[in-house]
């Protein structure tokens, strides 16, 4: 059995449609999406109203998706307007014409509900680093969302009117923007947020996290100008440098409309607007030491969703049952179970790797992010086996790659395929392709992460379930694992033992496999 909700996210510039089935277990997959441009600013949402003719394109989208909810039968809705709407004089107008025209009752949010909202999107579509600042900014065309989140916990939540689409109406820059307009808008953008500036110096942000349309835009032309090609049509959590934006907002700056028309990457209906979206970037990370960035295609929308799933608790419990909501786990047991794991073994390998990764961090890099990379490894490690027991390792690899999971880059969906590959048998080198295509951070991540989970899955080879825990200790030469059992585990030992080469080579050390 399961339930289908549409979610309209009523913007500034495009009225969103977004179907969803959420079926008994509390998965829900995306049915489909529908834009509408509607430009509710034209003429400059500084006038407090809504134009006559922008209040007809408004209503003339909702029959147009009201249209498509009534041919897919979908009797539940969920609506939201935001800024261009909510600071309207006329806005409360448009939402009864709606009602009226349509029979859809949609909702105005405020400024802190709609961040909140967005957070419950974004949390959800990408992973967070659990131990770190994030700032979360979404640009709308009324608005800006800005959250700063750690520990899965939002710590700061601000709305402010400073979307692309106000500061667009509001200064009528020329094409292409002159010095000075620049310098204005720069100036303008300081003034307004000096306020949330002060306190977001108050955490330590090295990540910046965009939703929306216009970052998302930015982002793609940033993966073209870097040639990433693949990540720029996946470009859920494609992460990119500050330099990098920075090379691409002067260009965007000083562009003209056509020549920004023509870019790669650069979605038309955005390219008046999407200065005033990258100099509120420019100006953010001038004033915190953001070093890298991050695209998230989950935001409002989504967040309707997870929201709508929590508001019907009682309801969806009885439909669903109760299950974690994270995107990136879900996908991945979704793909355990299409495979027939053996979830048993998978458990053991799980936490026997997790244990050596901890243990072995004074001699690797790598934090929190590899860290969950490993784990959806090792619960991926042996799908391969519902294809052929023999030469499960590289079916693994295929199926991982030619899976779309949800909530992973690109990037991470080759490396988690790399993992699985390099689990057994051959060791990784560069006339692998899929191994050569990584650069070479990653190739050290994934001969390090390879090499802790061949041990891993060797000291349960038998399914066996005897291994209670691993003791890493380290020395200038030497990585001596000890087991704790009460089982003689010699087979155990041998079998792990002949798999260490990869792990050796990866943190420069001899390893070595012993009773504790």
């Amino acid at each position: 059995m399961s339930e289908s909700l549409a979610i309209i996210d009523l913007g500034t510039n495009t009225f969103h449609l977004l179907i969803a089935e959420i079926d008994e277990r509390e998965d829900f997959r995306i049915v489909d999406k529908f834009k509408e441009p509607v430009e509710l600013g034209e003429g400059g949402l500084d006038s407090g109203k809504i134009s006559d003719a922008a209040f007809e394109r408004g209503l003339q989208a909702m029959r147009r998706l009201q249209l498509v909810i009534n041919q897919r039968q979908i009797s539940e809705v969920r609506a939201f307007a935001t800024s261009a709407i909510r600071s309207a004089s006329n806005g409360k107008d448009l939402i009864t014409a709606i009602k009226t025209e349509t029979g859809i009752d949609a909702k105005i949010i405020n400024g802190n509900e709609e961040a909140s909202l967005i957070y419950e999107g974004v949390r959800n579509g990408v992973l967070l680093p659990p131990d770190q600042d994030v700032l979360v900014l979404d640009i709308g065309g009324g608005s800006v969302e800005f959250i700063v989140t750690r520990d899965g916990k939002p710590q700061l939540l601000r709305s402010l009117d400073l979307g692309a689409a106000r500061l667009l109406g509001k200064f009528q820059p020329s094409d292409p923007l002159k010095p000075a307009e620049v310098k204005a808008i720069r100036e303008f953008l300081h003034i307004t947020m000096a306020g949330l500036l002060t306190e977001l110096k108050e955490f330590d942000i090295r990540l910046l996290v965009g939703a929306s349309g216009t970052f998302e835009t930015i982002s793609a032309v940033i993966a073209q100008r870097k040639s990433d090609v693949l990540s720029s049509e996946n470009l859920n959590s494609y992460r990119y440098t500050a330099r990098d934006f920075k090379e691409a907002h002067k260009s965007l700056v000083h562009s003209t409309h056509a020549e920004r028309v023509t870019t790669p990457g650069m979605d038309p209906l955005r390219a008046e607007m999407i200065t005033m979206g990258s100099l509120l970037i420019d100006v953010l990370i001038e004033e915190i030491p953001v070093k890298e960035l991050m695209v998230s295609t989950f935001a409002l929308k989504e967040g309707i969703l997870y929201r709508y799933i929590d508001d019907q608790r009682e309801r969806v419990h009885r439909l669903m049952g109760n299950t974690a909501r994270n995107l990136r786990a879900k996908a991945i047991r979704n793909l355990c179970e299409k495979y027939h794991y053996k979830k048993a073994h998978v458990l053991k390998v799980s936490e026997l790797a997790l244990s050596l990764f901890d243990q072995l961090k004074p001699l690797h890099p790598f934090g929190s992010l590899e860290r969950e990379l490993l784990r959806y490894a090792a619960m991926l490690h042996d799908i391969g086996q519902f294809v052929n027991r023999s030469g499960h390792h590289k079916h693994g690899q295929y199926v991982v790659l030619n899976s779309s999971l949800s909530g992973f880059s690109h990037d991470e969906i080759v490396i988690l395929a790399n993992i699985v590959r390099y689990h057994r048998k051959s060791l990784p080198t560069r006339d692998h392709f899929h191994f050569k295509v990584l650069e070479q951070r990653q190739r050290l991540l994934v001969r390090v992460l390879s090499g802790v989970l061949r041990i891993a899955d060797q000291l349960d080879r038998g399914h066996r379930n005897q291994v209670d825990g691993l003791k890493v200790t380290i020395d200038a030469k030497n990585v001596h694992i000890g087991l704790q059992s009460t089982e003689d585990v010699s087979h155990d030992i041998e079998n792990a033992q002949a798999e260490v080469e990869l792990l050796a080579g990866a943190v420069d050390r001899a390893v070595v496999i012993e009773r504790a």
